[in-house]
């Protein structure tokens, strides 16, 4: 039969459900309570493209939100208006004060040294927007050790300067909800905060949040679990959504006798008669090589009508193919599998990575499909 070529798109879709990501915002607000939800929404978005993802989430009542850089926080500013506070992770920097200020960004502050810069740059300035303060606690990333903070604490003449409005750290094994080093950050954070002025705290991630009212304090700053990853195994996780889908058009199908190869090296040998479907989408789409079905390498899948469907071969570039020898319908070019979506967390693992960096290197050519609630 004769393909209308008009029906479909030899390019994949990134399908966004922003209606999911306020259900996930309004579900994680319910948990904490009284506690501040901001929204981590660095890297684009994770990826999904940050004026409709922050857009979307001020329209949820998000007025918090934070950003890896000054020129994320710059970007960020001009979608959202002037309301909501953008504090910068990564801190100030010399060459990015002027950007900081006229932007109107809240810088992080790491170390003595961010410190010291900062309240350099915002003596003189009439109305410098307000910092934070980051704590380590046994991350060893980034933030004042204890030296450092007690030295931060007794210079009260720098410390006015910095205009502080939120102590925060960050918790290293929050998803293990077993592991001995999330009381011992919630402690230390305790112990470390005190010796500043009262300020507002907060130490809870998306997984931090999932451990209870005590990680909570003021504010809380989900990032994954806003986009629909699976940051706790518990059963509370549950009520989050999944947001995003990779729809890979399929483009030919054919069938490979056994003993033949496919794709790329040849690394993938047929072990019986198979028939494939070859996907537009590779891994300038998304669908990284370590997802390549080669060797003795779990599989990682696609969903086909509702079924799993294995890659076979090495991802390549522009293509992927996938194992569709078990369906029991013809499959013709045009219709779609889905990558990630409700199996975000599970394709992460078969593709040997974590759904934060499957959702941050998502591609650009991708059409994008941002679906709102009806």
């Amino acid at each position: 039969m004769a393909i209308e070529f008009s029906k479909y798109s030899a390019r994949s879709t990134l399908r966004v459900d922003l209606s999911a990501l306020k259900h996930n915002y309004e579900t994680l607000k319910k948990k904490v309570g009284g506690a501040t939800v901001a929204a981590s929404v660095k890297a684009d978005a994770y990826g999904l493209g940050i004026k409709p993802v922050a857009r979307a989430l001020y329209g949820a009542g998000c007025r918090v939100f934070f950003v890896a850089t000054a020129g994320e926080g710059k970007i960020l500013r001009e979608h959202v208006g002037d309301t909501p506070s953008i504090y910068l992770l990564n801190g100030p920097a010399s060459r990015d004060l002027r950007l900081i200020f006229g932007a109107d960004l809240k810088p992080v502050i790491n170390s003595l040294e961010q410190a010291r810069l900062w309240a350099s740059a915002a003596d003189p300035v009439g109305s410098p927007p307000f910092s934070a303060i980051h704590i380590d606690t046994g991350m060893n990333r980034l933030g004042f050790d204890s030296d450092e903070l007690t030295s931060l604490a007794r210079n009260k003449k720098m410390f006015e300067k910095l205009g502080v409005d939120l102590v925060m750290s960050h918790l290293a094994c929050a998803p293990d909800t077993s592991n001995p080093l999330n009381k011992e950050q919630l402690n230390r954070f305790r112990r470390a905060s005190s010796q500043l002025p009262m300020k507002p705290l907060s130490l809870a991630n998306s997984a931090g949040i999932f451990l209870g009212k005590p990680y909570h304090f003021q504010m809380v700053r989900p990032g994954i679990a806003l986009y629909g990853g699976k940051s706790s195994s518990g059963p509370e996780a549950s009520a989050i959504r999944s947001v995003v889908s990779l729809l890979a058009p399929v483009i030919q199908t054919r069938n490979v006798k056994a003993g033949e190869t496919i794709g790329y090296d040849g690394l993938f040998k047929t072990e019986r008669d198979m028939k494939v479907a070859v996907l537009a989408a590779g891994y300038a789409d998304g669908i990284p090589i370590s997802a390549s079905g080669i060797g003795t390498k779990r599989a990682a899948y696609g969903t086909l009508y509702g079924k799993r469907v294995p890659i076979v071969g090495r991802v390549s570039m522009d293509l992927t193919i996938v194992d569709i020898s078990k369906m029991e319908k013809p499959i013709n070019a045009g219709e779609t599998v889905e990558f990630f979506g409700e199996h975000l967390e599970r394709d992460a693992s078969s593709m040997e990575t974590i759904s934060y960096e499957l959702l941050t290197r998502l591609g650009q050519r991708c059409r994008r499909e941002y679906l709102t609630a009806s």
